[in-house]
């Protein structure tokens, strides 16, 4: 049974370790949710989105690895990873009726904590799981928070046989799409986007 654990180990380590040396770029894609509805009002609120990359190494998403699990070559976005971000929160705020201005009255702000991909090696096969942190505010005209939130989450990648980046940078594309799914979810977010003092605020 011991000598069987090793071999599948073993062959683990080989389907992952293919092309570790090589950086790639990957180019992340997001699915908006599904079944959206207009929200009442919210053709009335002009809405500008502000995302910042607070991380240190704001272009790199993940890293492959060396079969004993050390670091190797880095995974890279293709477009900056706020560029990605903003767009996911401008699309679901249109999908909703929202109209999205630069001037306008409301403002989103997110801040990228940290948003990572990290790969695990099993016994046949391996798994990448995200470390995302954003936090998110709604400011208005005079910078009065309306809402604040920081929002976790961890999604995996499962049954991997191969370090390519479009495996490895899955977990970083769930983890937006769950971190928007809470955040839109949220009440209190939809309260503070469609107070009194801002509807209206389109010019």
């Amino acid at each position: 049974m011991k000598c069987l654990k090793i071999i599948g180990l073993l062959a683990g380590l080989a389907l992952l370790h293919g092309c570790a040396a090589i950086p790639e770029a990957h180019e992340l894609a997001y699915e908006p949710q599904p079944d959206v509805s207009a929200v009442e009002g919210a053709s009335q609120v002009a809405v500008n989105v502000v995302v910042d990359d607070a991380r240190e190494d704001q272009r790199r998403i993940s890293n492959k690895r060396h079969g004993f699990g050390f670091g190797m070559a880095s995974i890279y976005s293709e477009e900056p990873i706020e560029v990605s971000v903003q767009a996911a929160i401008e699309q679901e705020l249109l999908a909703r009726g929202f109209v999205v201005e630069s001037d306008a009255p409301i403002t989103i702000k997110g801040d990228i904590l940290e948003l990572y991909s990290n790969l695990h090696f099993g016994w046949f096969s391996g798994k990448a799981v995200a470390d995302s942190t954003v936090q998110v505010e709604v400011v208005s005209e005079v910078d009065e928070v309306l809402f604040s939130k920081e929002i976790s989450v961890s999604p995996e990648h499962t049954g991997l046989q191969y370090q390519s980046a479009s495996n490895l940078a899955r977990p970083v594309e769930l983890a937006i799409e769950e971190t928007l799914d809470e955040l839109f979810d949220d009440p209190l977010f939809m309260d503070a986007l469609l107070s009194d003092s801002h509807v209206s605020g389109i010019r």
